[in-house]
């Protein structure tokens, strides 16, 4: 079965309210113009509920093993239908998502964003998505860059560097961006080091999530411009650049790990990215207290 029809009957069993089935399962089959497209884009708002999918286990597994790359968790029903609806409209073009996208609230910019790899013409949209990234809204920003295979797959190395430099900018969780350790490289390393200096000489702090990009990409002037900043480096930020000097091939590198009485451990990049993530998070819960 294709996602496009396992979708569709996932959205038709989750809809219990008869009506609404009817309206939407008439409507997937019979949109012919944007203009009905839009329409019936909009008026989900009011017709499907926002709450969570009701799936049970033997449903779960069964797109999972057939899709292992869409994550199924992560959708609403409103957003299922949504993605549904794109899915089944026959005469979907660049102009009718960039019109979409000019007049939807945050919640639908967040499901085109999240259906657009799914899409059987998704590499069209490429130039869509990449404009997306510019975005100042958090929620829209991680559609595009949190656990969407898109991105890797479509965006241009300046394009992908982009995107992952706006990431650490905002403190977003690296290790969620797909595929993130195969596509990194030598520009974006020296890009990231760069934005560190900044971040240095303005006394602010580095996530230490920065350091993973630079595995593979350690200079000897690199090296020894990072060992200074990790004595007054926080106790996450030294754990990761720890971790990046361990695994390099850098001689002066190991040989100055080998003379400090140093405990590196075996943590995992992951496990770096979602520690700094749930403190980031702590903190800002007790902010709003």
């Amino acid at each position: 079965m294709r996602l496009s029809e396992l979708i569709k009957e996932y959205c038709l069993n989750e809809l219990k309210d008869e009506k609404t089935k009817n309206w939407f399962d008439q409507k997937l089959n019979s949109i012919k113009t944007d203009q009905d497209f839009f329409i019936t884009f909009a008026l989900i708002n009011k017709k499907i509920p926002r709450g969570q999918l009701q799936l049970n286990p033997g449903q779960i597994q069964n797109i999972q093993l057939k899709y292992p790359e869409f994550n199924i968790d992560n959708w609403t029903l409103d957003q299922l239908c949504r993605f549904s609806l794109l899915m089944y409209y026959p005469l979907l073009r660049v102009q009718s998502i960039t019109t979409l996208i000019s007049v939807a609230d945050t919640r639908e910019q967040v499901t085109i964003y999240k259906s657009i790899p799914y899409l059987a013409n998704a590499s069209h949209f490429a130039s869509i998505v990449v404009n997306g990234i510019r975005t100042n809204i958090i929620d829209v920003f991680d559609a595009i860059a949190l656990n969407n295979p898109y991105p890797a797959s479509n965006f241009s190395q300046d394009e992908w560097n982009q995107m992952v430099l706006k990431a650490i900018f905002m403190e977003r969780p690296i290790y969620q961006i797909k595929y993130v350790d195969q596509r990194k490289n030598k520009k974006l390393a020296h890009i990231l080091f760069d934005y560190a200096r900044e971040r240095w000489a303005a006394s602010r702090r580095v996530t230490p999530e920065l350091w993973r990009m630079m595995r593979g990409c350690l200079t000897e002037e690199l090296f020894l411009e990072m060992r200074k900043q990790m004595v007054e480096g926080d106790e996450p930020s030294q754990q990761a650049m720890l971790k990046v000097i361990k695994e390099s091939n850098l001689d002066v590198a190991q040989k100055w790990l080998n003379t400090q009485s140093i405990k590196t451990g075996n943590i995992s990049w992951d496990q770096i990215g979602s520690d700094f993530l749930h403190k980031n998070q702590a903190l800002q819960n007790t902010s709003k207290a």
